[in-house]
C-alpha cells in the first residue's frame, strides 16, 4: 500500500532491489538494480524467465513476504547507466550553447525538477546556481559513451 510502502531501493547481502508500492489493476513492482546485460535498442532481450522470476521470488519471500502474491507480468527495463552510476549534466564539448543531461541510472526521474532548473539556467544564463560540478562529464576524462543495461522486474 503506497501509504506504508512508498516506491524503495534496498541493498541485502543478495543484492540491490527496487519496488513500486501496489497500484489499482497493476500490483507491485519489484526488480533487481544492480545486475543487468550491455545491450541497445536492438539487441535488448525482453524475455524474462522463469529463472529470473524464481530469484526475484525468493527475495521478495524474505524480504516482503506480503508481497509475493501471484505473478501479474513480467518487463524489462532499458535504462542507461555511467560508471559511477550518477548522471551527466553538461555542456556539448564542441557546441557550448548546447546543454545535456543523460546517464540517470534509473533514477533520475526523482531529480527531475532541480535537472530541469540547471539545464534551463545553463543553457539561459551560462550558469547555474546548483552544484552539479560533480555530474561533469569530464569526471570520466576523455569522452566516453555511457552504457545501456537492462533489468527485468515482476508485478505481483
Amino acid at each position: 500500500d503506497p501509504s506504508s510502502c512508498p516506491v524503495y531501493l534496498f541493498e541485502v547481502p543478495e543484492g540491490a532491489y527496487f519496488g513500486f508500492p501496489t497500484l489499482p489493476d497493476q500490483g507491485i513492482k519489484f526488480g533487481r538494480h544492480d545486475q543487468g546485460v550491455v545491450c541497445t535498442p536492438g539487441t535488448i532481450v525482453r524475455r524474462v524467465d522463469e529463472a529470473e522470476v524464481d530469484a526475484l521470488r525468493a527475495i521478495m519471500g524474505r524480504y516482503l513476504p506480503d508481497a509475493n502474491g501471484a505473478l501479474r507480468s513480467t518487463l524489462t527495463c532499458m535504462y542507461t547507466i555511467t560508471p559511477d552510476h550518477h548522471f551527466v549534466l553538461d555542456r556539448h564539448p564542441e557546441h557550448p550553447a548546447i546543454v545535456y543531461a543523460c546517464g540517470f541510472s534509473g533514477h533520475g526521474f526523482k531529480f527531475a525538477p532541480v535537472i530541469g532548473e540547471a539545464l534551463a539556467e545553463l543553457a539561459t544564463e551560462g550558469a547555474t546556481r546548483h552544484p552539479i560540478g560533480f555530474l561533469s562529464a569530464a569526471r570520466f576524462g576523455q569522452p566516453k559513451s555511457v552504457r545501456t543495461i537492462s533489468q527485468r522486474s515482476s508485478r505481483a
